[in-house]
């Protein structure tokens, strides 16, 4: 073997590298430490990341914003009552005809921001060491089926204004469905909750990347959105869609729930990454 190198390295004289003293560094040390030190990989794209990371926290607040101001933009804070007669169910859309229609559009939009969310929520839970991939994913895939949650009200909400030359009985079913998806959709929330929750609770670190009690607090405020589970089974009182369980405390509840978990998602990016473990 020794002779073949030998022999290799005579045949090869002519090759610039062959001449080469072995303890100077060859051509793919040279590649390799020139990349090390390349802006790229220094922190160049670093920060550029850390700014999508921040953008894809405050997604989900933008979305929440974009589902609830359909409510002013469409003259329906408060909610119409579920108590109206047809006539006066389709005179309420004709007077609100346009606002409904910008309304809507905006309802839409949570559908682009919600899913980043998600996905800006599974970034910084990675950061606990251990984390359960399944959390994680249990927490992507709620979160997405939230996004369509939330979408749908408005497809119903277009049906409603298509056509309100219609027979007024047919609007009204028609408003009925919309309200009915618009409060009760949110048991996807709930599975997206257990699983933030579970993520935030097994980070057994003397200091948490999240403090446990946001987990508890987050799972507390959970529990105002299941009156809402009633609001197909009344026409009027505080369980209705518009009433003040079936509707208010779920609406404060969810927004305070996400408006806690941005902040300290918020706080938790300006944490570093924890360190590989060794194999």
């Amino acid at each position: 073997m020794i002779a073949l190198i030998r022999l290799t390295t005579s045949n090869n004289a002519d090759l610039p590298f062959a001449s080469l003293p072995y303890n100077q560094p060859n051509l793919y040390q040279m590649v390799a430490e020139s990349q090390a030190s390349s802006p790229a990989r220094t922190g160049g794209l670093k920060q550029r990341h850390d700014t999508l990371d921040k953008l894809a926290i405050l997604c989900g607040p933008i979305a929440q914003f974009l589902f609830f101001i359909f409510l002013p933009a469409s003259m329906q804070l408060p909610p119409i009552s579920p108590s109206f007669t047809p006539e006066v169910t389709a005179a309420h859309y004709r007077r609100n005809e346009t606002g409904m229609k910008g309304g809507i559009c905006l309802m839409l939009m949570t559908g682009a921001f919600w899913p980043i969310f998600c996905a800006g929520v599974n970034r910084q839970l990675s950061k606990i060491p251990g984390i359960s991939q399944t959390a994680l994913w249990g927490q992507l895939g709620s979160g997405v089926l939230g996004s369509i949650s939330m979408m749908i009200p408005s497809y119903f909400f277009s049906a409603v204004i298509y056509r309100l030359d219609r027979d007024p009985i047919l609007t009204q079913m028609l408003s009925d469905l919309a309200w009915f998806v618009y409060a009760m959709g949110f048991p996807v929330f709930m599975g997206q909750d257990l699983m933030v929750s579970y993520a935030i609770l097994s980070d057994k670190r003397p200091e948490p990347l999240i403090p446990h009690w946001v987990a508890w607090a987050m799972s507390g405020l959970t529990l105002t959105l299941y009156p809402a589970l009633g609001v197909h089974c009344v026409k009027s009182g505080a369980v209705a869609w518009n009433g003040a369980l079936g509707f208010w405390l779920g609406a404060v509840g969810f927004g305070g729930q996400v408006g806690l978990l941005v902040f300290f998602l918020m706080k938790a990016h300006a944490k570093p990454d924890p360190e590989p473990e060794p194999y």
